[in-house]
């Protein structure tokens, strides 16, 4: 395109010059054309502001004010291209907007077809990312080709990159809409790339390198290696436990010595090391530290796990929490320790390997259970006071240190078992009797109702098998009826003890307070079970008919007679 640059002489003006002048004119009114000019004026027109554009004596333009990124000065030169004349009046509609356009398309278009990356200013924020203005023309960035943009602070605010500049990578371009699509993602990726490929030509693992302090997060810190980007974990800063803040360690800005721990060029990511500078500990551990050995350190970590120890040098113990007390079930570390407490623990087991030491705090104190294996056995009966209450049981104070437990069906005979919260306290002195004592699982159980007169024995003294018994319906389920007898215990009168016709409805037949007799099949006293039956009910009463009958009779029955051993008979029955 031509650029016509238009002469602004007004004093001796020749013909010659006056046809050329109007030679220029000609060429300069054509669309598209750009024009230089000076500032003449300005005027407004429907409320909009022009700047009038002097083009020589034949000719005036004038540029949307708006176009501009500040206005003129009088008098000052404008270049601007012709968009249309007006014919009648000869006015000229000059842009400088699309001349930045059409200069700026030429420049994307090179830098396009050249893959080189462009330079450009991010001016405005939409719903699906930028307007990006790279030499005058408008091009689309996405929000997903922001890349490295947002970073820190400014992440989850976009609006942060509006006004700066940064170099992109033109992706796509519409020469109908002279408009495109650029990425400031590809841009560094292809940045990146190269600069990976001269960091793996000079850099191997377990290298030691100058690293700069880039920026920290709350796991590390991000460290420039010749302009690759890795990353130095803070577990990796010191082989001591980092209680405390690891970035004073580490201020940004600072350049270390640092180690090259793992490199992983298809995916670009670079590991440091700062503690890898100096030897290992967990390499001599076996010759510090051995097995029963007693250490003293300081607790640096709690956890509802256990306790880590520090034991020097940059060696760390655990110390379980089942590793802490012999009698006493603890749910976190912090029951038993604080945090920076000096302690003194025993050496269980040393893992060079695994870089592992097993620390054990109980066993510096004899095992209460074991002297307990020698001063209290089963069947032992002993005066304890109450430790604590709950919903389930009693537990009381077999020693100091070790308690049993009275389970609530082990207070009484009486059922179903009542809630011991109901009669027993913290301090309370019973006696119980021990029934139980498992050592692999240290528990001991005892019982108070094993010292009381066992109500089913009585019952079963009482009654012998077969007797019938007047009771009352207490519960109907699923599988039968209970009924207490005797006005104390319950027994069970299942389905199968019931006739065919009972089983079918019975649950219709009976109701809970309704007169039943039953027959007593068993009792067992250790279980609590009595086993009842209704179908028996009426041989049992015929039996006991016959019984009466031959008792009232037997003087007087001859020795031939059918029913002389009737009696024999039914007694072996039973």
């Amino acid at each position: 395109m031509a650029v016509s640059s238009v002469s602004f002489q007004v004093n001796n003006v020749s013909m010659e010059d006056l046809l050329n002048e109007s030679e220029v004119f000609t060429n300069s009114s054509k669309p598209g054309s750009i024009v230089m000019g000076k500032v003449a004026g300005f005027n407004k027109d429907s409320g909009n502001e022009y700047v009038i554009v002097s083009m020589g004596t034949k000719s005036e333009g004038r540029i949307d004010v708006s176009e501009l990124d500040h206005k003129p000065e009088i008098g000052s030169d404008i270049e601007a291209m012709v968009i249309s004349t007006d014919h009648e009046s000869g006015m000229i509609r000059l842009s400088r907007r699309e001349l930045e356009a059409q200069r700026g398309w030429d420049v994307v278009k090179e830098s396009y077809e050249k893959d080189l990356p462009v330079s450009g200013i991010v001016r405005s924020q939409g719903n699906r990312g930028y307007n990006v203005n790279v030499s005058g023309l408008n091009l689309f960035l996405p929000h997903s080709h922001l890349g490295s943009l947002i970073q820190g602070s400014d992440r989850g605010r976009k609006s942060a990159v509006i006004g700066s500049t940064y170099m992109f990578k033109i992706l796509e371009l519409d020469s109908r809409k002279k408009s495109g699509i650029v990425s400031r993602k590809v841009f560094m990726e292809g940045e990146n790339s190269e600069k990976w490929t001269k960091f793996l030509e000079k850099h191997k693992i377990n290298d030691i390198v100058t690293g700069h302090v880039v920026k920290h997060i709350n796991i590390g810190a991000f460290i420039e290696v010749d302009g690759v980007l890795g990353f130095l974990h803070k577990s990796n800063i010191s082989w001591e436990r980092l209680n405390g803040d690891f970035k004073n360690l580490l201020p940004v800005g600072e350049d270390r010595q640092m180690r090259i721990i793992e490199i992983d060029s298809d995916n670009h990511r670079l590991s440091m090391g700062l503690k890898q500078l100096s030897e290992d500990p967990w390499a001599a551990v076996g010759q510090r530290f051995k097995k029963n050995d007693v250490v003293k350190g300081s607790v640096t970590f709690l956890a509802n796990y256990g306790a880590f120890v520090d034991l020097g040098g940059g060696i760390e113990g655990l110390l379980h929490v089942s590793e802490m007390s012999w009698t006493r079930k603890i749910n976190h570390a912090g029951e038993i320790l604080k945090k920076n407490q000096e302690v003194e623990t025993k050496v269980l087991n040393v893992d060079p390997e695994k870089k592992k030491i097993a620390l054990g705090l109980k066993q510096l104190f004899s095992n209460p259970w074991d002297d307990l294996k020698n001063s209290v056995k089963i069947g032992d009966v002993m005066k304890v006071k109450v430790a604590d209450v709950t919903n389930f049981g009693v537990f009381v104070k077999i020693t100091d240190d070790i308690d049993g437990l009275i389970r609530k069906e082990d207070i009484s005979w009486e059922e179903p078992a009542v809630d011991p919260r109901k009669n027993f306290k913290t301090g309370d002195e019973v006696e119980v009797k021990v029934v139980e004592m498992n050592f692999e699982e240290k528990k001991i159980g005892c019982s108070i109702r094993h010292l009381l007169p066992n109500p089913y024995k009585k019952l079963k003294n009482k009654y012998g098998k077969g007797s019938i018994i007047k009771g009352q319906v207490t519960g109907i389920v699923d599988f039968g009826i209970f009924v207490k007898i005797d006005n104390e215990l319950e027994g069970l009168v299942h389905l199968s003890a019931m006739t065919e016709e009972e089983s079918a409805g019975y649950k219709k037949m009976y109701k809970k307070g309704d007169s039943l007799t039953v027959v007593l099949r068993s009792v067992d006293p250790e279980s609590r079970k009595i086993s009842l039956s209704t179908k028996d009910v009426q041989r049992a009463i015929d039996r006991e008919e016959i019984e009466s009958y031959i008792d009232q009779n037997e003087n007087y029955l001859p020795t031939s007679s059918p029913f002389s051993n009737l009696k024999t008979v039914i007694t072996s029955n039973q």
